[in-house]
Order: C-alpha cells, then structure tokens, then sequence
C-alpha cells in the first residue's frame, strides 16, 4: 500500500473491464472522457506551465505545489484522479503516466486488466521520454533517468534507468 504524507487518501488498487467491456459508457461517463480528453489535449501542447498544471487538475490529477510539468506529457486519460504528484517534483517533457492497463479479454489468461494509483513523491525527477506503468511509487529525491520504463517502485534517493 502506498503511503504519503501530503496524500493520506489514495485510491485503492483494483481490477478493471476488459477492453471490450469499457466500449460500453453511460452518457455521463462518455461526458466525462470527452472533457478529460480536451484538458489532456490542450495541456499536452500548452507552451505555460502553470496553465498546464490547472488543466490536469480540472481532469481529477492531484498535483502539489511548485511542480514542474514539461510539455508533451501523457497523464492516464481514463483514470487521472489515481495520479498523486507532490511537491517540488519535476516531469519533464514526454513522459507518460499510466493508471490502468485493460487488454482485450483474449489476453486474460496472460494478463490482468488492473488500475493502480501512480505516487511521485518530494523532490522526485522524472526525465525525458520516460514510461510510469500503474501501482508504481517514486520516492523522494529519486531520479528515473530519459527513456526509463517504471515498472516497479523506486526507492527514495535513488537513480534507476532502463526497463
């Protein structure tokens, strides 16, 4: 379980629809998409900081106080209400944020479909081009190097690279 000071309400873990399940939306939950897709649009391109943090926080992202946001980020589309951002961190451009993974259910004796809050706690930096998958934490002044793929938590205070 994921712990943070600045966060004491973090959305549990879960298992999610299947991909062919999640086609079937209520009107407000298509609502709902349309809007998060215009502020994630909008934001992916928005050449202001500031601007690019309000829009992600209209989306349900909780982002904390002088947090740097690079363009061309991809915070989860569909769930960004599980993406935790605390103070002092810094996601540089590219980097993508996810919070769910539902396959198709052919893929289900190989793969769950699950959604998982994502932690970036103090001070944490997140590079260029780098990929944080569901349910990880990054830890306090840890530094996920460019291109990174994050697949599992990452201890405070450390650098990580790769896959």
């Amino acid at each position: 379980m994921m712990q943070s000071d600045q966060y004491p309400n973090i959305l549990p873990a879960q298992e999610v629809p299947y991909y062919e399940d999640t086609q079937k939306r209520t009107f407000a939950e298509t609502l709902r998409k349309m809007r998060n897709t215009m502020y994630m649009l909008l934001a992916y391109a928005c050449p202001n900081n500031h601007l690019r943090q309000w829009m992600h926080r209209r989306r349900g992202v909780h982002i904390g106080r002088h947090v740097y946001l690079g363009m061309f980020c991809m915070l989860d589309n569909l769930h960004p209400e599980y993406i935790y951002i605390e103070d002092n961190v810094s996601i540089n451009a590219g980097t993508m944020i996810l919070t769910h993974f539902n396959p198709m259910k052919r893929y289900a004796p190989v793969f769950q479909a699950k959604m998982a809050p994502v932690l970036i706690q103090n001070g944490a930096i997140v590079a260029v081009r780098s990929v944080i998958m569901p349910g990880v934490c990054v830890g306090k002044n840890a530094v996920v190097s460019a291109g990174s793929v994050v697949e599992h938590d990452v201890s405070e205070y450390t650098i990580v690279q790769g896959v």
